[in-house]
């Protein structure tokens, strides 16, 4: 570890800085520039204006990344108030003067005590701090802001790290684009334009400056100890080719008068790699010592590689079973290897309707009902779990019309934000014309939360090993002005505190009690680390290994979706006939029996295949005669354990194909698994035939 020197004040008079890069003056005639504040380590040198507390440069001193916008782009922060008479205007930071700055050790205070002054002229009552430290290999930026006017603060945009189009030497700079993934890696190159990535939206509160060509990446990240919505934010400014992109992070608060504003720390890291090698090192650490992380050795949802997942009752009635029929269900699974069942429309109204009644419909059966089927899934072995959702309540209720109705999420207008719904057993309700109508609601209210976790506890208290929360996708801002908590944190905070007390007050009363979830949102993973829908937390897994995603497989033939799943590390849900029968009805012996098959493999294997880590497919040598194999696809897995690797080849094909393995990881010979045949060792490099819509394992010996 580098020893950091103390902070320097450093005056420098020249309006170019003499320093370890070239200089990097922008032709255009810039504001005259007072003595500079430098907060300076072995790691990075930082610039600010004196005057009015710009950001005016950001060294990364073992990349040679120099981030120094023209001086008339640089900016610090922005706010947005709105308007009775008109839109809202912009109080730039940029314009304001400092009134004093604080040099502390390996930290740099910034205080503008107001008032301000906007972009009309006008004048607010305004005071904000930025507090910039220089922690380990990182800058942290906080900012603090005080509302003594009579105006709504809507938003927030701080800081603001300007020069990203200048990341890297000059030849490389082209290449420079944003990450993770959904972003696509979006390039940094002129024009630009704008550009938001919100959180909660992606998976992960952090975005990635990466340049491939230098193997080289900026992190910048939300280090939020509380949930709430944010957006990163790109934005080009300046004319043609002398423009630049600035860096924001957007906070919506909605301050109202004679409150304080503590934005979320800003974190700065120059790192060597990608956007996993950042998110690996910085972001999952800070995550996981900050909230916790549930690992799957703790979540047996999570170490299911197959579970059956049948409703019982549709929106409409429609009873496929009735409650102590479940334990047959139980059976059907349990006969072709499936140890775990979840139960969908088993309380009030049935699947999607009746919410939030999460107690069992009288025409399926009673508690005691349910007491005993769940006794009687243990005695054969089988766990079970059930399906729910907390933010999501039937509009055609009693309880609705009386209460539920101020708990809405509400658009700024006082309408609900949100009401739909999913009719699925009759013609007319797939129609969308008669299907239960749901809202969705903010559980930071305690009367929605408090009843919802009395149910649960009813269910751990009755044997039930979790449950599943379906669509926990949170609006992300609640204008309802019944809110005690902000309307941006309210959706969020509100989630995570509801959830934080079911998994914690279920599992007080039942040790095993665990929790899925349906989500893009990585908070969830402190609770359980299995989500829904493959693709949903795909950017998380990279980062989160622990976590699993599901598909669901709905077809008695479709030998190809169950394979593909098992290549790629997915959790199967089986819904046969759309959750309606179980695995067992006739059409699905035969698709089933392979289940069985794959799954005693997959079992013994779960290390590599299920919980182990998922390599780049390219690392291996795999070919075939002839030019191209229709449908042969591979993926390669390690145990983090022992560090041994695995492959898995899938054949989409009509008919057999004989590839050629030349090598995985170290091995000189491999063991290779068939469904229903016993495993074969073979020396590399190794011919293995992949039969025809059917998969292989080859494990490293």
């Amino acid at each position: 570890m580098v020893k950091h020197p103390h902070l320097q004040l450093i005056v420098i008079a020249a309006a170019c800085l003499a320093s370890e890069l070239p200089c990097q003056c922008a032709d255009a005639v810039a504001p005259p520039r007072q003595e500079e504040l430098v907060l300076e380590n072995a790691f990075y040198r930082l610039e600010v204006d004196r005057g009015h507390g710009r950001l005016l440069r950001l060294l990364d001193k073992e990349g040679q990344i120099d981030l120094k916008p023209p001086a008339e782009l640089a900016e610090s922060f922005r706010l947005f108030i709105p308007q009775p008479d008109g839109p809202r205007d912009c109080v730039y930071g940029k314009d304001q003067t400092l009134s004093r700055t604080e040099a502390l050790e390996d930290a740099l205070v910034l205080h503008w005590d107001g008032p301000m002054t906007d972009e009309q002229g006008r004048t607010y009552d305004l005071a904000a701090t930025m507090r910039i430290e220089l922690e380990a290999q990182a800058v942290v930026f906080r900012f603090r802001l005080t509302n003594r006017t009579d105006r709504i603060i809507q938003e927030v945009w701080c800081p603001a790290l300007g020069g990203l189009l200048d990341f890297g030497p000059p030849d490389s700079r082209a290449k420079t684009v944003l990450n993770p993934p959904p972003h696509n890696a979006k390039r940094l190159a002129r024009p630009f334009g704008q550009y938001l990535a919100s959180y909660p939206s992606q998976n992960m509160g952090f975005v990635e400056v990466d340049n491939p060509a230098m193997d080289r990446g900026m992190y910048l990240g939300a280090h939020d100890p509380i949930g709430r919505f944010k957006g990163f934010y790109f934005l080009e400014s300046g004319q043609s080719d002398k423009s630049n992109v600035t860096a924001y992070l957007i906070h919506y608060p909605f301050k109202p008068p004679g409150e304080c504003f503590e934005a979320s720390p800003f974190v700065v890291r120059s790192h060597k790699g990608d956007w996993i090698a950042g998110g690996r090192e910085i972001y999952r650490p800070w995550f996981a010592k900050t909230f916790g992380l549930m690992t799957p050795d703790r979540d047996w949802i999570r170490r299911q590689s197959f579970f059956q997942m049948i409703m019982i009752m549709l929106p409409e009635g429609n009873i496929n079973y009735t409650i102590p029929e479940i334990p047959q269900i139980a059976r059907d699974g349990l006969k072709y290897g499936v140890t775990s069942l979840q139960i969908a429309g088993w309380q009030f109204g049935g699947h999607d309707n009746g919410y939030p009644y999460y107690e069992p419909d009288p025409r399926l059966g009673t508690w005691d009902d349910l007491k005993e089927a769940i006794r009687e899934c243990h005695e054969m072995g089988v766990k079970i779990y059930f399906f729910a959702n907390i933010h999501v309540v039937n509009m055609d209720t009693e309880w609705y019309r009386s209460e539920l109705k101020d708990y809405n999420f509400e658009t700024a207008h006082g309408c609900p934000s949100w009401v739909d719904g999913w009719g699925m057993g009759t013609l007319a309700s797939r129609m969308h014309l008669t299907k239960p109508l749901m809202s969705f609601a903010d559980v930071s209210f305690p009367g929605l939360a408090d009843a919802q976790l009395t149910y649960f506890r009813k269910l751990a208290e009755i044997g039930a090993d979790g449950i599943h929360i379906d669509k926990c996708y949170s609006q992300p801002i609640n204008f309802n002005p019944r809110l005690t908590m902000g309307p941006d944190v309210s959706p969020w905070e509100g989630t995570v505190r509801l959830v934080d007390r079911i998994s914690r007050e279920c599992r007080a009363i039942h040790t095993d009690f665990r929790i899925s979830f349906e989500t893009t949102w990585d908070r969830v993973l402190s609770y359980g680390a299995a989500t829904w829908w493959a693709g949903n937390m795909s950017t998380a897994r990279r980062i989160f290994p622990e976590l699993v995603e599901t598909v669901g497989l709905y077809q008695p033939y479709d030998y190809i979706s169950l394979n593909d799943a098992v290549r790629n590390g997915w959790a199967v849900m089986i819904g046969p006939h759309h959750f309606n029968r179980s695995m067992d009805c006739e059409p699905w012996r035969g698709l089933a029996a392979y289940i069985r098959d794959v799954k005693t493999i997959r079992d013994e294997l779960s290390d590599y295949v299920f919980t182990g880590e998922q390599l780049d497919p390219g690392r291996i040598d795999l070919h075939w005669d002839g030019d191209k194999a229709p449908g042969i696809e591979h993926a390669v897995y390690r145990n983090r354990e022992n560090g041994r690797e695995t492959c898995i080849v899938t054949n989409r094909g009509a008919s057999a194909v004989e590839v050629t393995l030349a090598d995985l990881g170290r091995a000189g010979s491999v063991r290779v698994y068939r469904p229903a045949e016993d495993p074969a060792a073979q020396k590399l490099p190794a011919r293995i035939r992949v039969d025809a819509e059917r998969l292989v394992f080859v494990v490293e010996e």
